[in-house]
């Protein structure tokens, strides 16, 4: 994803315990993850979510460092930020996303700005400058209907109620690039890491590129890792995520934070 990323891809109260919990819950995540592309520890993706009753909003950056930011020319920093609501079941329903960044230019040094709207039929992209690149070949309505953004996902992945690795997420990234997550549990783990140390869940997930990629994309097999925290939501542990120029990439958790509380 040029924007990850998703949406890999994490962050969390009180254990829920239906829709009407969901939806009268407040909480909060922070997560700083390091990126890892091309076999390379290639820079950084900070995250953060906030619910506050019925309604949603979450941010992430990612930057490129050193050689590869460099040899990259910059072209994979962006910014992200979304706002939605949350539905009767729990589930996320994105309404404004935006991204911005990408290589930096004389008459745009903060990058382009692209910006979609999610309504319940359709989902409207347009650009700041000039107009939005909607893939060849672009995704046609009815399969941007009833889709999220990449953060969003990450977002859906954390508040999950029950088991984080079965389900299907539809994902429309950066108002563009359509594909599917299907998610399936693929067993406990203990995780050892420098964000969390303990008892996981490993889910197995099938990338399945469906339109609007600027190249030909192939499905692939993906890693998560989810810790389970005390407030009932899901801490992304690592998430494998498409991007758009660099491939496929893996974020690891460094600092994970909990409605104001560290995950150790």
């Amino acid at each position: 994803m040029r924007s990850l990323f998703a949406a890999a891809f994490a962050l969390l109260g009180l254990a829920l315990t239906g829709p009407a919990a969901a939806q009268s819950t407040n909480r909060t995540f922070e997560g700083v993850y390091s990126v890892h592309a091309r076999g390379v520890e290639a820079g950084d993706f900070n995250f953060s979510f906030r619910q506050t009753g019925a309604s949603y909003s979450a941010t992430a950056s990612r930057e490129m460092k050193g050689w590869v930011g460099a040899a990259l020319n910059r072209s994979q920093d962006y910014n992200y930020s979304v706002s939605g609501s949350v539905a009767a079941d729990g589930s996320l329903r994105p309404a404004q996303y935006q991204h911005q960044g990408g290589r930096r230019r004389e008459d745009r040094p903060n990058g382009r700005l692209i910006r979609a709207t999610f309504t319940a039929d359709d989902v409207v992209t347009t650009a700041t400058p000039g107009r939005p690149n909607m893939g060849d070949p672009p995704a046609t309505q009815a399969q941007r209907r009833g889709t999220i953004d990449q953060i969003t996902a990450i977002a859906a992945m954390i508040v999950a109620d029950g088991d984080p690795c079965a389900r299907t997420l539809r994902v429309y990234m950066d108002g563009r690039s359509r594909f599917d997550f299907v998610m399936t549990p693929n067993g406990a783990v203990n995780i050892n890491s420098r964000a969390y140390e303990g008892p996981g869940v490993r889910c197995r997930v099938q990338f399945r590129p469906i339109a609007g990629f600027s190249d030909p994309q192939e499905a692939a097999t993906l890693t998560f890792l989810f810790a389970r925290t005390e407030s009932g939501m899901w801490a992304p542990i690592t998430i494998e995520m498409p991007t758009d120029g660099v491939g496929v990439v893996r974020l690891e958790a460094r600092r994970l934070t909990v409605n104001g509380t560290r995950l150790r």
